[in-house]
């Protein structure tokens, strides 16, 4: 029988925490005060009478990006993962600025070839990896910066 859903669910990740760290590490990260909160968002909704959609700290988080990325601001939410992976064994090396948005969009599409221009050069250059790929995810942000003052100027 195939599975439904075999993406990990908020509740999943409370769970395992739980289970591995133990409930006072979970009390201590989000309170004492929050102590039926976290054990409530530890439950499967599937054995108890919790919403499937019921809120908690992961989903809230989640909700914020997906709206951050549908309004266009892409990099912010780069930036916020970057910051989310800090300290743990998933930190890149570089983490993105995040940059205000030139004045037109034209303006942001000319940047873009820019940015191209000096990833492909780097590459016929044979530059290092880490200086390609650095290249690289510039000219991914400047597009989405693209993106997003597109989104801002013309979605009204």
């Amino acid at each position: 029988m195939a599975k439904e859903n075999q993406k990990m669910q908020s509740w999943q990740v409370f769970h395992f925490a739980r289970k591995y760290l133990g409930r006072s590490v979970l009390y201590a990260v989000f309170g004492k005060k929050n102590a039926r909160s976290v054990d409530y968002w530890c439950e499967d909704p599937k054995y108890t009478d919790k919403a499937e959609q019921a809120y908690d700290p992961i989903k809230g988080v989640k909700e914020l990006l997906s709206t951050l990325d549908d309004q266009g601001h892409t990099a912010a939410v780069r930036a916020c993962l970057d910051y989310l992976r800090a300290g743990t064994s998933l930190e890149e090396e570089t983490v993105p600025v995040v940059t205000e948005l030139l004045p037109t969009l034209s303006e942001e599409k000319l940047a873009d070839y820019t940015c191209l221009a000096e990833f492909q050069a780097a590459i016929t250059r044979c530059e290092s990896c880490q200086e390609v790929n650095a290249r690289k995810k510039a000219a991914i942000e400047e597009i989405e910066r693209t993106f997003a003052k597109y989104i801002k100027d013309c979605e009204k």
